[in-house]
C-alpha cells in the first residue's frame, strides 16, 4: 500500500512540474497601451491613420457645423480588429460617422506583450474642421 501511495505521489508531483515548464498563455484580458510592450499601430503608422480618418469621413453639410474635437475609445482585438467603439462626438452626426469610418478601417498591427498578442484599449483624439 506504501508503494501505491508513494508511486501516486511522484505521478502528481510529475504532473505539476509539466505543467509550469509549459508556456502561459495570455488570456483575453483587456490592457491599457502603457502596459504593452508594442502599441497597436495602423499600417503605415499615425499619420497614414488620419490620413485614413481624413478621407473617409464625411463632414457634416450642417451651416450650423462649427468643427471640433472628438475622442474615440476603442478596442484592438489579437487580430487587429477595431471593436468596442465609443465615441465622444460634438453632434450633427459625427459619432456615427466616426464609428463607421474605424469600423471599416483596415487592420491594425494588434499589441504585443512578452511575444504574444492581446486585445488593447486605444484612445485616438479627431479634430474636425468646418466644411464652409
Amino acid at each position: 500500500m506504501k508503494k501505491l501511495i508513494i508511486v501516486g505521489m511522484f505521478f502528481l508531483s510529475l504532473s505539476q512540474v509539466q505543467a509550469q515548464n509549459e508556456p502561459k498563455q495570455i488570456d483575453n484580458q483587456l490592457y491599457k497601451t502603457t502596459d504593452v510592450e508594442l502599441k497597436p499601430e495602423f499600417p503605415g503608422g499615425m499619420q497614414m491613420f488620419y490620413k485614413y480618418i481624413g478621407s473617409n469621413f464625411k463632414l457634416p453639410r450642417d451651416k450650423d457645423f462649427k468643427g471640433g474635437r472628438m475622442l474615440a475609445n476603442f478596442t484592438v482585438g489579437i487580430d487587429g480588429k477595431i471593436t468596442d467603439i465609443k465615441v465622444k462626438d460634438i453632434g450633427f452626426g459625427t459619432k456615427e460617422e466616426l464609428i463607421r469610418v474605424l469600423e471599416n478601417s483596415p487592420l491594425l498591427m494588434p499589441a504585443e506583450l512578452n511575444g504574444q498578442k492581446v486585445r488593447c484599449s486605444y484612445v485616438l483624439p479627431v479634430i474636425l474642421g468646418s466644411n464652409n
